[in-house]
């Protein structure tokens, strides 16, 4: 029961927290193919950059989205982190981008940034209407960082393809006779 002082959540609070909660869990799924992508293209300065920008800042709005639940007496949710971590580990052990090369990193982290966009836009608009101007401000700079971001990416498509080209023609020899 709330004290006098505190007010009982409403259903908006309620949302935000679960925006705040959901945006937490995407950060650390980010975090993870983030993690991945950069060890696959380590001997590629030009790739790691933009990458290595990206994984500073989805840091750094964890933090502040950390901090926004903290600001709502809330904290994140266990089950979403782990489940969107089990999801990033899976699929770079198992999924079709187990050793996939540079360009299908490059697509990862390219969905995964428009993702966090998505989820900026949803929760700035939520905040908004809670009237909540600092976690609006926190999901707008996830919004700008995304699209700054993105457009970084969008100039590497050509080297991250050389390289997981590269990679393929050195790491695999065709057998005599074959049509592959």
């Amino acid at each position: 029961m709330p004290s006098e002082e505190e007010e009982p959540m409403t259903a908006l609070d309620r949302q935000l927290v679960t925006a705040l909660r959901d945006a937490h869990a995407l950060e650390q799924h980010v975090q993870a193919v983030l993690s991945e992508a950069l060890t696959s293209v380590a001997d590629e300065p030009e790739l790691c950059r933009p990458l290595g920008h990206f994984a500073e800042r989805a840091h750094a709005h964890n933090r502040a989205i950390e901090a926004r639940l903290r600001a709502h007496d809330a904290s994140p949710s266990l089950v979403k982190d782990a489940g969107m971590l089990f999801a990033s580990v899976a699929e770079a052990a198992f999924g079709p981008g187990h050793r996939a090369g540079a360009a299908k990193y490059l697509r990862d982290a390219y969905a995964a940034v428009h993702l966090q966009i998505a989820a900026g836009e949803l929760l700035w608009r939520l905040a908004e209407r809670n009237g909540d101007p600092e976690t609006a401000r926190v999901a707008a700079g996830m919004c700008s960082d995304g699209h700054e971001i993105a457009d970084q990416l969008s100039g590497t498509w050509d080297l991250a393809l050389d390289v997981a080209l590269r990679a393929h023609a050195f790491g695999g020899r065709r057998r005599a006779g074959s049509k592959r």
